[in-house]
């Protein structure tokens, strides 16, 4: 589900092992995190806060190079793949033309880290530059690390509306499920 390096293990699966094999020490969740019930439900798998990545990608203040910022807002939770195109190791990110030709069985396999990164580096710092301009080839090929909540990004908003929604969230969800008890 997260953006970035990432295993194989779920969130809903890895947090509950992780908690259990290192207590007490305190241990934050990531990993398809961006929501106020995403927060509750890590809480309640046993982690004691969170880490979210992802969802600041489309704030006002992120950095995101803007194509990139356009894409994951159009994009669907189902519009990432894992991919070692960028570091040599597998990353998910936004699936373009980039990652798809990275995959393609008669294209040479990346190298591993840190000279797939070494060797992509540039080329995406042009591709990015190129895809800003009006009908460029090259947005088809910008990418950058996301989760899977990219689905969930639908607009550009300061963080601390983002901050703000979060905590309504997990208030109004604990509020829920604190009714269900009581039923």
């Amino acid at each position: 589900e997260a953006g970035g390096h990432t295993g194989e293990v779920a969130t809903m699966v890895l947090v509950p092992e992780v908690v259990d094999a290192v207590a007490p020490v305190p241990v934050l969740a990531a990993g398809g995190i961006a929501r106020g019930r995403q927060i509750a439900a890590a809480l309640a798998l046993g982690a004691e806060g969170v880490w979210c990545g992802s969802v600041w990608l489309t704030t006002e203040e992120a950095e995101t190079v803007p194509v990139v910022k356009e894409k994951f807002l159009a994009a669907s939770s189902s519009d990432t793949v894992r991919s070692r195109s960028m570091t040599g190791k597998p990353a998910r990110m936004l699936r373009t033309a980039w990652t798809d030709e990275w995959e393609r069985p008669e294209n040479p396999d990346p190298l591993g880290m840190p000279l797939q990164t070494a060797l992509v580096t540039e080329p995406q710092v042009r591709i990015n530059s190129a895809a800003a301009q009006a009908g460029a080839k090259a947005r088809e090929l910008a990418t950058y690390f996301v989760g899977q909540v990219v689905g969930s990004l639908d607009r550009v908003r300061p963080t601390r509306s983002v901050v703000l929604d979060m905590v309504e969230e997990f208030i109004d969800t604990i509020g829920r499920l604190e009714g269900l008890v009581d039923t």
